[in-house]
Formats: C-alpha cells, structure tokens, sequence
C-alpha cells in the first residue's frame, strides 16, 4: 500500500512539472486525488490549483491564519505564477534560503490536504502543521535535487556529453580530493566517442561525488577511473584500493540523480576493494537535414542543438535535396513547406513515394498552420514556427525512434 511519503514525493515531481502539458503524473496521483488519466492532466492541475486556493484564509488574525498565508502566497508565485525561488522572494520580501524552507513545508501541507481527504478518508484540517524530521528533510532534499535537475533539463533540453571528456574534466578536481587521504588517482585509457544521455555538469557531479565517497573508505591507495562498453551501455568503474570500511560505499546524491535519469548504480565491496559501478545507455549521433531558406532560423537550429546528439546539415532549396540524401543518409528530416525553387507541399509527397526516403521521418515546420494537411500527406510531425529550443529538441527525440526502422 502507497504511503504518504511516497505520495508527497510524487506531488513535489508534478509540481516540478506542473505546467507542462506532456506530462504525464503517476498513477499513485491520480488515485488519490481520485481522478482517472483519461479526464486528462487538466483535471489534476484544476485540483492542485483549487486546493492552493483553499489555504488562502478569510482573515489573518491567529498563527495558523497566518502560516496559512505564507504558504498560500508562496505556493501561488512558484507554481500558479510560476515564479522562480529568485523572484518569489522577491516578491515576498524574504531570502531565497527562507522562501526554500518555507516551500518544503507549503507543499508537505497541501499533500497533506489531498492525502486526508482522499476517497474513504475523513475531511483534512488545514490546521494540520508540517513536520519537520528527519524523514521530512530528506523528502525535501530530494525534491530539490529533482527540481534542480527538471531546471537544467529545462535550459538545456537534450544534452549529451562524451564519456571521455567527462573523466577527462574531473581529473582535477578528484586530485585535489584524493590527496588530502594520501591517495593517488589514476585514470584509465578510455575509448573516444561513448556519448551518454545527460548534462555535462551532472555527469561531473557523479563521479566526483563517488571519488570522495571513495576517498573517505581508504586510508591510502589508489583510486581508479576505467569506463568500458557493453553492448548499448557504457559501464564506468569508480575504484578504490585498498578499503578500509566493512560496508559499501554509500550516496543519496548518486542515487537520485541516476534514477532522475532511468539508470542505475551498484556499490560494492570485495575483499579490500571498494567501488561504485554505474550503468549509462550510450546515444549516437543523428543528422537532421533541415530544408529551409531561412538561414537565420537555421542559425538557431544550430544554437539549439549545439552540446546535443543532433547535427545540423542545411538546404535552403529543395532540388538538391535527392542527392543530399543519398550521401549523407539523414535520421530525420524538418521540412519548411514555402521553398524558393520548389513547393514543400510536393516535396513532402515525393519524399514519401520514394523507397529510399519513406521511412525516414520527416518534421514540417513551417508558418503555414497545416497540421492536417503535413499529417495526411506523411510527415511524422507538425511544428509551427516560431520554434523555441525545448520545443525544436522535443520534436526531434519523438521522431528519432522512427528512423531506427529505416535500414
């Protein structure tokens, strides 16, 4: 049976996440609030958001009046006005650290509301005050860590980075750390070109948050970095000899990033060897052709994808677009429709009759609002113009599982 821990947890993610309308909440969400997913992601964001409302107290003239207040004033800029920390506090005329605690206990009482007066349960009391254990501390910093990391994903949609480099990057640092415990760190030959789905700056944070795991079992010794491939995985080693500790090594902040990005990590200890072992699917590159006179559009397709898996090839008309397909083989194709020397429209069909360019997935983006019409005629996806870079980036990763079945 589902707790309540595992409920706010859930409710702090969609918080992260509460005006996106991609977003799909988990179902321990929608049963509590006692919603089914086919009312849509509508009927949630009405419950938060009426919920928040019901915080906001007829008068403020005793304490918990006044707390009630707080929460519903602060509640209201994150995520109904969706301010930042920054700027709620400035709102409010309080510190950003005070408007963080404050919004740990905000959202601990309104999961508290909705986990009360779930189907079966008595009415809730809004009188009900936050507790602030440790169990609560953690949830806390966990949902930070998450909304962190929903921000950076959010700045930077789509960002790879080199396995390589990345080890490369923390040397440094990890030398600096390691030489405080009188332990060397080695770095072993790594091969070139292993990309990996996630932020440059988190994957840094990992490893050199496990060499100072590690650093803190050994009394002296030798550190080392390897990384190896497994198929469609990259395996990297974090390891420490000789161990002086009975038990694994042990990270919260490893933990929660590597789940915030689906994958996994495995302490270990053997015999006088301690380590950690983190599995990461590798991502390969993927060309775009993007057909499109307007070269300064294109100039931002550029921007957008930079520190991506996706290369930019650019068209500006479509006659050569035959022949650039056949030698740089494209994963997906983004179409404008109002071409100088051809009709999009035309284009679009021919690509779609043609054997050898059927299945690669193509994107029409164009100003010309015609999502039917790109639809019936074969494009895999409709995108209207103008294109921010979290838009460009999530359209591009929904059609790129489609060009997998083009060989």
């Amino acid at each position: 049976m589902p707790t309540f821990e595992e409920f706010e947890l859930s409710l702090r993610h969609v918080l992260i996440h509460f005006r996106d309308p991609a977003f799909h909440p988990p179902e321990l969400l929608w049963s509590v609030l006692g919603y089914k997913p086919h009312q849509g992601v509508e009927a949630i964001q009405t419950a938060i958001t009426q919920t928040i409302e019901s915080l906001k107290p007829a008068s403020a003239n005793t304490a918990s009046s006044l707390r009630n207040q707080r929460f519903y004033e602060l509640l209201t800029c994150r995520y109904i006005q969706e301010l930042t920390q920054e700027e709620t506090a400035d709102r409010l005329g309080i510190t950003p650290r005070h408007v963080r605690r404050e919004q740990q206990q905000a959202v601990h009482m309104l999961a508290r509301l909705f986990w009360e007066k779930r189907p079966g349960h008595a009415p809730p009391s809004v009188e009900v005050l936050p507790d602030a254990g440790p169990e609560q501390e953690t949830l806390a910093w966990r949902s930070q860590v998450r909304e962190e990391l929903a921000a950076l994903q959010q700045s930077a949609p789509g960002s790879v980075v080199e396995v390589a480099a990345a080890l490369r990057g923390v040397m440094k640092i990890g030398q600096a750390l390691t030489s405080q415990h009188g332990i060397t760190l080695q770095l072993e030959p790594a091969e070139s070109g292993l990309t990996v789905a996630m932020h440059p700056s988190v994957l840094r944070q990992v490893l050199i948050t496990a060499i100072e795991k590690l650093a803190q079992s050994m009394a002296a010794g030798q550190i080392t970095l390897a990384v190896e491939r497994i198929g469609n995985r990259v395996r990297l080693l974090i390891t420490g000899t000789p161990a002086v500790t009975k038990r694994p090594p042990n990270s919260d902040l490893i933990q929660e990033i590597l789940a915030a990005h689906g994958d996994s990590v495995e302490a270990y200890l053997e015999e006088d060897q301690v380590g950690f072992r983190i599995e990461l699917p590798t991502v390969d590159k993927a060309t775009v052709l993007v057909i499109d006179d307007n070269a300064d559009l294109v100039h931002f397709y550029r921007r957008y994808t930079t520190g991506t898996r996706y290369q930019i090839v650019h068209l500006a008309e479509g006659q050569p677009v035959p022949e650039t397909i056949s030698k740089i083989d494209p994963d997906i194709i983004v179409l404008d429709v109002m071409l100088p020397d051809t009709d999009g429209w035309e284009l679009l069909t021919d690509l779609r009759e043609q054997l050898a360019t059927h299945p690669i997935p193509i994107i029409v983006c164009s100003v010309i609002r015609r999502a039917e019409l790109a639809l019936s005629l074969g494009a895999s996806l409709y995108l209207p113009k103008p294109v921010g870079r979290q838009q460009f980036i999530e359209a591009l990763d929904q059609v790129l599982p489609l060009a997998s079945v083009k060989g």
